[in-house]
């Protein structure tokens, strides 16, 4: 039943649906820090507040009266929560501000993606590069010249941020390669057989190298060893000192780049607890992407049982018995059948 704002009460609902927004309203009221995912879940609770009461302009009236959230910022949450709901896990992993998740909230899908490769290349977008992006100004006062002779350091931010863009797009197909031959790997141990290495190490080998080098460059620094401070040439791009998934990316890559030095025991609990894990987060896929590729290695690794299964579901058609009436085909005539009956018969 739709509630109008001359009528409506919170008492006047049934009583499960006042326990319901009565719930929202103590929610609501608990979200103090107003980050990402509290963005999201804010929209998600004023969706099922308008719901409950089951007008918009009603559930407005009535979140800014108790609340304090006004209509405008009602209907953004509501927008982040409905029109961004297949790019929440990047935004949350960007960090992405509840002001700019409310631009993004009304633009168009490959907008978005264009503004979240910005903040995946390293760049923190203010609200109106936001908005330029997605306007369509945001180079306009500097196409005389190519990226890469943009003057000063915004320029070189803008280079740069064209650069990771490239070197992200190529890891993503590299650790795709890698994650699939991995599982190719580890798929016959799922059937009681051996993972053979040298097949994996063959198939990444390369992969591997190139994955790892364009990761470390993408996060490395540059560092001296204390005692060579003031020597040229002993300068070098070293690794991560931290233990954040990226820096555990790099050293799982170069531990495939080099699989045959991974003891034969261990070979199986290696891919399966680290390379699988890490590849998978790298890659932001969730559990069903992996069974889909587990699936399809298994397909791959054994086609003659997946030939079998496929058969056993097919039903064919049973042959007649001897004292089966003939299968009648509809095209012929009858008189035709009955002389090939007769035929038969002498």
């Amino acid at each position: 039943m739709t509630n109008t704002d001359q009528n409506f009460a919170i008492e006047n609902l049934k009583d499960d649906d006042q326990s319901r927004i009565k719930l929202i309203a103590d929610t609501i009221r608990g979200h103090q820090k107003k980050d990402t995912d509290a963005t999201f879940k804010l929209g998600a609770l004023i969706d099922e507040a308008t719901e409950v009461i089951g007008d918009d302009k009603t559930c407005e009236n009535w979140l800014e009266k108790t609340l304090g959230i006004t209509a405008r910022h009602a209907r953004n949450y509501r927008a982040v929560h409905r029109n961004l709901a297949r790019f929440k896990p990047r935004c949350t992993r960007l960090a992405v501000s509840p002001t700019i998740l409310f631009k993004l909230a009304h633009a168009e899908a490959d907008q978005i993606d264009e503004v979240l490769n910005v903040f995946e290349s390293g760049g923190r977008p203010r609200v109106q590069d936001v908005a330029a992006i997605l306007s369509g100004t945001a180079d306009q006062a500097n196409t005389d010249y190519p990226v890469e002779d943009g003057p000063g350091l915004t320029g070189l931010a803008k280079y740069g941020a064209q650069v990771q863009r490239t070197r992200i797009a190529r890891l993503k197909e590299l650790l795709n390669i890698i994650l699939l031959a991995v599982i190719e790997a580890y798929e016959p141990k799922l059937r009681g057989k051996a993972v053979v290495k040298s097949h994996l190490r063959e198939k990444v080998r390369l992969q591997a190298e190139e994955a790892f080098s364009t990761l470390k460059h993408m996060i490395g620094t540059l560092q001296r060893d204390d005692h060579w401070a003031a020597a040229i040439g002993q300068l070098h791009l070293e690794e991560p000192d931290n233990d954040g998934g990226w820096a555990k990316l790099l050293t799982t890559l170069h531990g495939l780049e080099r699989f045959e030095y991974v003891p034969a025991s261990d070979a199986p609990d290696y891919l399966k607890d680290r390379a699988i894990p890490q590849l998978q987060w790298a890659l932001g896929l969730d559990d069903e992407n992996i069974q889909m590729m587990f699936a399809k290695a298994a397909e791959k690794n054994n086609p003659k049982m997946a030939k079998k299964s496929q058969g056993s579901a097919t039903k064919r058609k049973p042959r007649p018995r001897a004292t089966q009436q003939p299968v009648v085909n509809a095209n012929q005539i009858p008189g035709q059948i009955a002389e090939g009956q007769s035929g038969a018969a002498a």
